[in-house]
């Protein structure tokens, strides 16, 4: 599986950073279907739906990536697969000790004078302060463990540094759904930063606009969430991480809901429009594709 870095976690101390991207980076590489690679079978493929009518179809169950990465993230020390807190889940909890160099303000009152700078400095909306404050007061009032090399020096001075030892606490989301579903997974990372059940978050979708389903099925990815300006609804500290096929082969076996591969069985006939070869997939459905 090819990984990419899609958004880095600025604000993160820097091992902290890197041990969770590493963490993220070796679970998703171990997704395959091969001995050595994640191969996917991108073929377009048809059924005949109750009114008729002849769609595209989904021959690759999202499943079968979505329960590899939990289980393979589960495996690695201090990490969890498909976790519960307060009434959320998730895919995943990351969970580390550190000995480490933090930073809070010394005066809250200070914080949306840092916020501002912040804007300014960056170029950004000056309505980014309805997010950055959340993630602010929760990184620098309500958490001392987070770096301020990305704020403006000119801001430095309002913040006092201290010798932490961090039970540090990251709540990731692996996204295949459509892009609706990205937002969603985006906006509980937010709401338990907020709420104190995790100091930070990582979201992982496709990279790319995916080929492993049709694209009828609208499935989320970075390009779909850039064009709807996804990162000014962030409000926490946030890496995010994309993912993409080694490569295609209509060869390739699909993926199974069930965690495995198949393959598609030829019933040696055609539709009755005599524009499909039939076919039998998963779960003895008949699967068309044309001739």
């Amino acid at each position: 599986m090819i990984v990419t870095m899609e958004r880095t976690g600025d604000f993160l101390l820097e091992e902290i950073s890197h041990d969770i991207i590493s963490i993220i980076s070796t679970t998703l590489e171990g997704i395959k279907t091969t001995e050595n690679a994640f191969v996917i079978n991108d073929k377009l493929c048809f059924k005949t739906q109750t009114n008729g009518n002849v769609t595209p179809c989904v021959t690759n169950s999202a499943t079968f990536i979505s329960s590899k990465f939990q289980h393979l993230l589960s495996e690695q020390r201090g990490c969890q697969g498909e976790t519960k807190v307060n009434g959320q889940a998730f895919d995943g909890f990351i969970q580390r000790s550190y000995n480490q160099v933090g930073y809070k303000i010394a005066n809250r009152s200070k914080l949306l004078e840092v916020i501002f700078d912040y804007i300014a400095v960056n170029n950004l909306p000056e309505s980014m302060v309805h997010t950055l404050f959340p993630k602010f007061y929760g990184m620098y009032v309500e958490r001392g463990c987070f770096d301020i090399k990305a704020l403006p020096f000119s801001t430095h001075s309002l913040f006092h540094e201290a010798e932490i030892t961090s039970n540090f606490r990251v709540g990731v989301e692996f996204e295949t759904g459509n892009v609706a579903s990205s937002f969603r997974a985006i906006n509980k990372l937010g709401v338990l930063f907020q709420q104190g059940f995790i100091d930070a978050g990582v979201f992982v979708t496709s990279s790319s606009r995916p080929r492993i389903w049709p694209t009828s099925n609208r499935n989320g990815s970075f390009p779909e969430l850039i064009n709807r300006n996804y990162e000014n609804q962030i409000s926490l500290p946030l890496i995010c991480m994309g993912f993409a096929p080694d490569s295609y082969d209509k060869n390739a076996p699909f993926l199974s809901r069930v965690g495995g591969l198949y393959e598609l069985e030829s019933l040696n006939k055609m539709d009755p429009t005599g524009l499909y070869d039939v076919y039998r997939g998963e779960n003895n459905e008949e699967i068309l594709i044309p001739a």
